[in-house]
């Protein structure tokens, strides 16, 4: 099954908020200690565009997320905020 391009966008820009999340965790590494840990991070952007687009989808403007999209995209972007923290 081919991913439409929202989707994919959504994928795509929460596992860019786990690399940020990483990165800026990287530069202040005391951001570790915040009340919420930083590979949950990216769930926040996700909920936001997870919003938006029931939004649109709701409207039929767009193709809705599945369970599977939202899976990849938290639980890949949280391993990538902890592997960069790990390595680094």
């Amino acid at each position: 099954m081919a991913l439409s391009r929202i989707r994919l966008f959504y994928i795509i820009a929460v596992l860019i908020s786990g690399i940020a999340a990483g990165l800026l965790i990287l530069q202040q590494p005391h951001l570790q200690q915040a009340a919420v840990p930083p590979a949950a991070w990216p769930f926040a952007v996700s909920l936001v565009l997870d919003l938006a687009i029931g939004q649109l989808a709701a409207q039929g403007r767009v193709q809705p997320l599945t369970m599977g999209d939202r899976f990849v995209a938290v639980i890949g972007a949280g391993l990538i905020v902890t592997v960069m923290v790990a390595l680094g």
